[in-house]
């Protein structure tokens, strides 16, 4: 069995059986091509290391190159792993193990004291990456709101906006100076979040104290559900407005999945959601070094949004 990076397969095709099988993901090598060269996380990383056996990939890890923000304020990159999948007719060769340990000893010689992934308590690999040394950082808290029905009404006509790249910034910024985490954006990470999540200007509010990214119509024609992909406010009353907004444009649900901000948790409870504060999905991370300390280096602030899992 060999091990190869991602960018030295001689076939992408390969992967499609795997990631179908593991995640119902319908891999199109073209198309993932393209998003590599836009995602700033990838562009510069091997992307994956894949196990290939008589021409065969039947394993896979991605990894990526994550920036964060620590305690003094300073820019730390750490790695990430992403796509950790096996075909089932390799289950149980510890392949997955092997290239965990390929994809830690990469992020070590980048000289990363941190690995973070993302997963659920659900699935087998869980308790794998708890032998391999992760250990559960942060659950997803989630919303949901069944609306009350809408009057039937002519709908009017929306103007197509385009997203103000620099507007976001410069409020996601202001809101998020204290914190520590996975807040640090620029103008590339946005366009590729445009490109990955499909918004519109549609899909968008903002003003200087805050803005909702969200998406309408998600689950089809029998729920009409609209999912908030990330709401960012400087104060509660200006996430309440914002949220009073979406709920305006909603048809049926509500739900957002991904509440890291105790502040606006609350909010949600004010406006008659129903919370879970815990949940399946997770972020774990693991020390890459001895003297890695999560603590001495994030402190108890470490932030990221539901657009910023992997």
């Amino acid at each position: 069995m060999k091990i190869l990076t991602y960018r030295e397969l001689e076939s992408k095709d390969e992967l499609l059986p795997l990631m179908d099988n593991a995640f119902g993901w319908p891999y199109n090598p073209r198309t993932y091509e393209k998003f590599i060269k836009i995602d700033p996380r990838l562009k510069n990383s091997p992307v994956g290391f894949s196990a290939v056996e008589n021409g065969c990939v039947v394993g896979f890890v991605g990894v990526m190159d994550l920036t964060t923000r620590t305690l003094n304020g300073n820019v730390e990159y750490a790695g990430g792993v992403y796509g950790v999948a096996t075909l089932p007719s390799h289950v149980r060769k510890g392949i997955s193990t092997i290239l965990m340990n390929r994809a830690h000893q990469h992020f070590r010689d980048k000289g990363y004291r941190f690995s973070f992934l993302a997963t659920s308590h659900t699935i087998v690999a869980y308790t794998m990456y708890l032998k391999l040394g992760y250990t559960d950082l942060l659950e997803r808290p989630s919303a949901f709101k069944v609306l009350e029905p809408k009057k039937a009404k002519s709908p009017a006509k929306e103007k197509t906006a385009k997203l103000d790249f620099n507007k976001l910034l410069k409020v996601y910024n202001e809101c998020v100076k204290d914190k520590t985490g996975f807040v640090v954006r620029d103008k590339d990470y946005l366009v590729m979040l445009k490109k990955a999540e499909g918004f519109s200007g549609k899909e968008c509010i903002i003003d200087e104290n805050g803005y909702v990214l969200f998406k309408n119509n998600v689950g089809g024609t029998w729920s009409r559900a609209t999912w908030i992909k990330e709401l960012v406010a400087s104060n509660a009353k200006e996430m309440n407005r914002l949220l009073e907004l979406v709920e305006a444009k909603a048809k049926d649900l509500i739900l957002d999945r991904a509440l890291m901000n105790e502040t606006l948790l609350q909010v949600y409870k004010s406006r008659g959601y129903m919370i879970q504060k815990r949940s399946h999905a997770v972020i774990m991370v693991k020390p890459l070094t001895a003297d890695a300390s999560f603590k001495q280096t994030y402190g108890d602030k470490f932030y990221l949004t539901g657009l910023d899992f992997f």
